[in-house]
C-alpha cells in the first residue's frame, strides 16, 4: 500500500510539473496587461509604456498598460494582488508599495501577495530652496533650521509620498524639525517654490532640473550618499558627510504570488532584455531615471530593505494617512 501511495504521489508531482512546464512553454498566448496604480502621464506610467512597447516586440504578444489610480496606489495594487497568478497581469509601481503597510491601518493587500520581478529604474529626490532664499548649501539650511527650530517649513508632493519620507529621514539624521506642508502633487509645489511662497521643497530631480538650470530654484542636495550620474553637478548628502540617508525613488515590476517559476523566469528575461536595449536606456535617461535591472531576488532584497527603512521613519515621525 505504501509503495502504491508513493507511486501515485510521485505521479501526481510529475503531472503537476509537466503541466507547469507546458504552461511556461506556451506563455504568452494572449495579451499581457501591465497595471499602473497611478493616473496616466506620470513617471510610473511613462516607464510602464516604454517597457510595454519593448515587451510587445520581445514576447510576440500585445502588452497593454491599464491605469488603475486611487487611494495612493492601493486600488491598483489590490487589483493585481487578486488577479490570477498566471503572468498575464503585472504591476508596475513605485515607492508607495513599500510604505503603504506602515501608513495605512486598513490595507486590503500585503507585500507578501507579490513576487518582485525586476527593478526597472531609480530616480533621485532633491532638496531645493526658493530663489529668494539666502540658503545656497545644505549646511546653511541645517544651521538655519537649528537656529530657529519650528519656524522653517518644507513642501512635498503629499503626505506619505516618497519625497516627504526622504525629508523626514534627513530630519531624523541631522536633528532638525522643519514643518511639513503637503501639496496635491508636484505642480503646485513648484509654483509656490518659484514664487517664494514656501522656503524649501523636495521632489524628483527629473522634474526639477530645468528649474535648477535656469535659476528659478536652488538645488541643495540629492537624497543619496553619491551624486546621480544623470546630473553630477548637483551635490549629494554624502558630499556633506551624510552617508546613511538614501531617499532615492524607484519603479519596478511585480507579479501576484503563486505565478509559476518558469513564467516568472520568462517574464524576467523579457524585461531584462528590453531594459538593456540602447534605445530603451536612452528614452529612460532622457526622462530623468536611471535603468537598473538585476535579478528578481536582488529586487526582493532591495524592497525588503526599503520596507524596513520607511516603516522606521514613519513610526518615528508618527505619520498616518487616513
Amino acid at each position: 500500500m505504501k509503495t502504491i501511495k508513493t507511486l501515485f504521489g510521485g505521479l501526481f508531482v510529475a503531472i503537476a510539473l509537466s503541466a507547469t512546464n507546458a504552461t511556461a512553454q506556451d506563455f504568452p498566448n494572449k495579451p499581457i496587461r501591465i497595471v499602473v496604480p497611478y493616473s496616466p502621464g506620470g513617471g510610473t506610467d511613462a516607464v510602464a509604456r516604454i517597457m510595454a512597447q519593448r515587451l510587445t516586440a520581445t514576447l510576440g504578444q500585445s502588452v497593454l498598460v491599464e491605469n488603475k489610480p486611487g487611494a495612493s496606489a492601493n486600488i491598483g495594487s489590490e487589483f493585481v494582488a487578486r488577479a490570477p497568478a498566471d503572468g498575464y497581469t503585472i504591476l508596475v509601481t513605485a515607492p508607495n508599495f513599500t510604505t503603504s503597510e506602515a501608513l495605512y491601518d486598513k490595507l486590503t493587500w500585503r507585500f507578501d501577495d507579490f513576487i518582485p520581478l525586476i527593478h526597472l529604474v531609480r530616480y533621485a529626490n532633491v532638496l531645493v530652496a526658493a530663489p529668494d532664499s539666502k540658503m545656497v548649501t545644505l549646511p546653511e539650511m541645517v544651521s538655519r533650521a537649528k537656529a530657529a527650530p519650528g519656524l522653517m517649513t518644507y513642501g512635498s508632493a503629499g503626505t506619505g509620498s516618497n519625497s516627504h519620507l526622504a525629508m523626514e529621514l534627513l530630519k531624523q539624521r541631522v536633528a532638525i524639525n522643519p514643518e511639513h506642508v503637503p501639496y496635491k502633487g508636484s505642480g503646485p509645489l513648484k509654483t509656490d517654490l518659484m514664487g517664494n511662497h514656501i522656503l524649501l521643497g523636495v521632489d524628483g530631480l527629473g522634474g526639477m532640473v530645468e528649474l535648477i538650470k535656469t535659476g528659478q530654484i536652488k538645488a541643495l542636495a540629492v537624497f543619496a550618499p553619491k551624486r546621480t550620474p544623470l546630473w553630477p553637478d548637483v551635490p549629494s548628502l554624502g558630499d556633506f558627510g551624510i552617508n546613511d540617508v538614501d531617499g532615492n525613488g524607484w519603479y519596478g515590476a511585480l507579479l501576484p504570488i503563486g505565478t509559476p517559476p518558469a513564467v516568472v523566469a520568462k517574464l524576467h528575461a523579457a524585461f531584462a532584455s528590453a531594459l538593456a536595449m540602447p534605445e530603451t536606456r536612452e528614452r529612460l535617461i532622457a526622462m530623468g531615471v536611471e535603468p537598473v535591472g538585476g535579478s528578481s531576488e536582488t529586487f526582493r532584497t532591495y524592497l525588503l530593505g526599503e520596507r524596513r527603512k520607511w516603516a522606521d521613519v514613519i513610526s518615528a515621525a508618527k505619520i498616518k494617512v487616513n
